[in-house]
């Protein structure tokens, strides 16, 4: 009882997400993109993990056996279909690719069966080398997809964004983990199992992860304008004369200056761009040619000069009177934020700024 209960929980969990997922679709509470991808990971988990639950309760099928290999070559490329609606990267040719042997399989596994054109352990030997290859393939390009929405958030938003990355690092740790195990399992094949009460440990470990995944990616989300940027944008930013860009950068340098646009904690490359006549994309890639800065480390240069100009300031009664007017006054986000980035770029904290600074 206890042995037919645990080699189902993996099923059970997948199962559980599956449903999960399938409401927040039909509410349309997030991204339906986001949400159909994780759905079809967790619907196929189910089939890859019911076929696991019958083959050890004894009661495999070809069916059955058809369904598992192709079910274990979609799931990892379908993850990885999921991190990039996640991180809204541009359309590929990649998850479609991860899938052809998944494709290819669920065709000439019946044919071979039915003519035996090869022996199935080569079958199997082909599959988990395919299955090996896709891991690898998902867990290095969704750690590379994950360090370009860095740079795209760092492009647009000028406040620490890195906090809405953390979920889609540790759903990469997870898979990551997640990969080992069913790498290691897939070497070592289910038969290897089959009958003895070992099951359950790789059972429990992989109901533990995939319940992790689903946690994680029901509290996961990315803001809309990672991403979406229009071509003629791109063409404008990357014809640009070096007459049309130093006029840009002044006209940036006035405007945040002269509105000082910087002390709003919300400032996005949108509102920036508004505020010059111009598009994001093109003011981006101004910004980082001209200074080799990204969007979010420009205004914070602003940000610290103006805090520092606070700071100087002999109108304060107390240095932590100064210091505190100087976080809530500079454009930071957090105060957290304001003492990381004030110390990066002056060596001092702002209480050491002050002291040593301070007019008489």
């Amino acid at each position: 009882m206890l042995y037919n209960w645990i080699i189902s929980l993996p099923m059970m969990i997948c199962l559980f997400w599956a449903v999960f997922f399938n409401v927040r679709l039909y509410l349309k509470s997030d991204d339906p993109r986001i949400t159909c991808m994780i759905l079809l990971f967790y619907i196929t988990s189910t089939i890859l993990y019911t076929d696991h639950w019958l083959y050890f309760s004894e009661h495999s099928s070809f069916i059955g056996e058809w369904s598992y290999l192709v079910a274990n070559l979609c799931v990892y490329p379908l993850y990885f279909a999921y991190l990039r609606a996640l991180t809204r990267a541009k359309a590929s040719v990649e998850v479609t690719l991860l899938l052809l042997p998944a494709a290819l399989i669920a065709f000439l596994f019946p044919l071979n069966t039915r003519y035996g054109w090869m022996d199935n352990h080569i079958v199997l030997v082909c599959t988990r080398a395919c299955f090996a290859f896709q891991v690898i393939w998902v867990w290095v390009r969704g750690y590379r997809l994950l360090i370009a929405t860095q740079k795209r958030l760092d492009s647009i938003y000028t406040d620490d964004r890195s906090y809405l990355l953390q979920p889609t690092h540790t759903l990469l740790l997870l898979i990551g983990f997640t990969a080992v195990v069913s790498t290691l399992l897939n070497i070592l094949g289910r038969e290897l199992f089959d009958g003895s009460l070992l099951v359950c440990i790789p059972a429990v470990m992989m109901s533990i992860l995939l319940f992790s995944l689903g946690y994680v990616a029901a509290h996961t989300t990315m803001p809309q304008e990672t991403v979406t940027i229009d071509e003629g944008e791109e063409d404008k930013a990357r014809i640009a004369t070096t007459e049309e860009t130093d006029e840009l950068m002044h006209k940036i340098g006035t405007a945040l200056r002269e509105q000082q646009l910087f002390t709003n904690p919300s400032l996005t490359i949108q509102d920036l761009a508004n505020a010059v006549g111009s598009n994001r994309t093109y003011v981006s890639n101004c910004i980082n040619r001209r200074t080799g800065l990204s969007f979010s480390q420009y205004i914070a240069r602003y940000r610290v000069e103006h805090a520092q100009a606070i700071l100087r300031s002999s109108d304060y009664t107390s240095d932590h009177e100064a210091v505190a007017n100087a976080v809530a006054l500079s454009g930071f986000a957090s105060d957290q934020t304001f003492y990381r980035i004030f110390k990066d770029l002056t060596g001092l904290t702002p209480l050491q700024y002050r002291q040593q600074n301070r007019q008489k």
